[in-house]
């Protein structure tokens, strides 16, 4: 036999053993902040759509600072020559066709949820640049070919360069002209048409573009004029990029005065400029390829096409974690409310919905497991009475002190405490026979004696009592959780008829 306190190991507990186990523990504190958005504010957790601060505007100037320095130093030795190191054009596009292709990858996905006609025509800035790049390294001599590949002529690489520098500062003017202003709000104003329809068509476009480039480059190559002679750029091929360079210089300028700025603002505000100090060495202070500016200008070029995917980047990482936490609080939320729909609101014992799914459980198990289950049910004496004098608040209070006493006699973390209604109780004891339930019992209804809850119109004893009634069935019995509800409100009844404040025991009837 399984009684209150006995040392005997509890049969393996369901998840519904745990769940009564920590009903009554104290729930973690509400927040709304941490589970609720504003209207509007999901899209803030986007870098396209999260407004700078001073601190982010700091950090865009301190990296133009450093970039500036760095411009500043190499000028005095841009027309260096230096010795042809093919490897390291090997090393530039592909470092730009890499950086520049998963920036694009991350910027369209960006739009895929915004939406935003300027996030579109960034990303497709980013997407020309990649593709451009691409052919422009299949074109150079002597990196695939000594004369490069598709035909290129003399005068094809130093074309698509300048095509090349002048496509991106466009496509940064288009976002700047398509930035709206409620975009720092996280409101965006959506294209009408479908996302994804909206990124086929820009991939279509610019690929249509970069491929008009390659063929004027190449196969319109006898109709270019001469941007660069041997190694050194011409005075046409200088005016060009000086051009080049006044567009990036523009679309700088414009960018900066379209307030208020975006998080990605502000790089692709650090991007334009590190372009500027690239043109500007590797392409006009420069005297032609292989000098020392044209080296360092390269590099200033891989830098800007790194900043912004490094940027994006971490921002994805950043993002990732924060959902990650506030999944996880979530969670938490959301077992504190399932804790709630278990519990009482009045005595923070069990529900009776909990003790139906917890009844139902037990009867399973224990029929599985060969184990006797046993119902104990509770009803105050008198409880009507005790309304009726002392009033309702005082009758809340009352339930409250016995569903103390009750819950501190169940010491085994399988057996379950219940508000089974109004001023009824129950206990649910998986595994124990009849005569350790009727202890249990009667410990309880010492318990809810020795609370001397004064009741002048008791039936009994002048204080607040109860009255049990105990039900048990064994596996042989036909165990069934509606007849063990009937037997234990039975024995209940008869406890009351002989005088309350008493328990009376029976097993349930073997079904015929």
């Amino acid at each position: 036999m399984i009684s209150k306190g006995s040392t005997e190991k509890p049969p393996e507990a369901s998840g519904l053993d745990t769940a009564a186990a920590r009903v009554t523990r104290p729930m973690p504190p509400w927040n709304d902040s941490v589970y609720s958005m504003s209207p509007g504010r999901e899209h803030a957790m986007f870098m396209a759509a999260d407004p700078a601060g001073r601190r982010e505007a700091r950090s865009a100037l301190v990296a133009i600072g450093l970039s500036a320095g760095g411009f500043v130093a190499v000028v005095p030795f841009a027309r260096l020559a230096q010795p042809e190191i093919p490897a390291f054009l090997a090393f530039y596009v592909t470092a730009l066709v890499i950086c520049d292709g998963i920036t694009a990858v991350l910027l369209f996905s960006q739009f895929y949820f915004l939406r935003s006609r300027a996030l579109l025509l960034l990303a497709s800035g980013y997407l020309f640049t990649t593709l451009i790049t691409a052919a422009y390294a299949l074109m150079f001599p002597g990196l695939f070919a000594p004369a490069g590949l598709l035909g290129a002529g003399p005068q094809s690489t130093s074309a698509m360069y300048m095509i090349w520098h002048a496509g991106f500062p466009l496509a940064v003017g288009g976002y700047t002209l398509f930035k709206r202003d409620n975009e720092t709000a996280g409101i965006i104003d959506p294209l009408s048409v479908k996302p994804i329809g909206a990124i086929a068509a820009s991939v279509a476009i610019v690929a249509a573009i970069v491929v008009a480039g390659t063929l004027l480059a190449t196969v319109g190559h006898g109709y270019l004029p001469q941007f660069i002679a041997g190694d050194r750029t011409t005075d046409l091929g200088w005016a060009v990029l000086c051009t080049d360079w006044l567009l990036c210089l523009a679309a700088l300028a414009f960018l900066g005065v379209r307030r208020p700025h975006t998080m990605i603002d502000l790089w692709v505000m650090v991007v334009i400029s590190a372009w500027l100090f690239d043109l500007a060495l590797a392409a006009i202070l420069n005297t032609g390829r292989y000098d020392l500016g044209w080296y360092a200008g390269r590099l200033y070029g891989v830098l800007a096409a790194s900043l912004l995917l490094a940027l994006l980047m971490i921002e994805n990482t950043s993002y990732y974690a924060r959902l990650v936490r506030v999944s996880s609080r979530l969670s938490i939320a959301n077992q504190a409310l399932e804790r709630l729909s278990l519990l009482d609101g009045l005595t923070n014992l069990a529900n009776r919905r909990l003790f139906d799914r917890y009844l139902s459980d037990h009867v399973a198990l224990a029929r599985r497991q060969r184990r006797p289950l046993a119902l104990v049910l509770c009803d105050v004496d008198g409880f009507k009475a005790y309304n009726d004098c002392y009033g309702h608040l005082a009758g809340d209070e009352c339930l409250k002190r016995v569903a103390v006493a009750l819950d501190a006699i169940c010491q085994r973390p399988v057996d379950l405490v219940a508000r089974y209604g109004g001023e009824e109780f129950a206990f649910i004891l998986p595994d124990t026979d009849l005569a350790g339930a009727v202890k249990l019992a009667e410990a309880a209804r010492q318990a809810v004696e020795r609370l001397e809850i004064v009741h002048i119109l008791s039936p009994t004893v002048g204080c607040v009592t109860i009255s049990a009634g105990v039900a048990q069935a064994g596996p042989r019995d036909g165990l069934d959780g509606d007849r063990l509800i009937v037997a234990a409100d039975a024995m209940m009844y008869q406890a009351k008829k002989g005088g309350r404040n008493r328990v009376a025991a029976a097993p349930v009837p073997v079904e015929d």
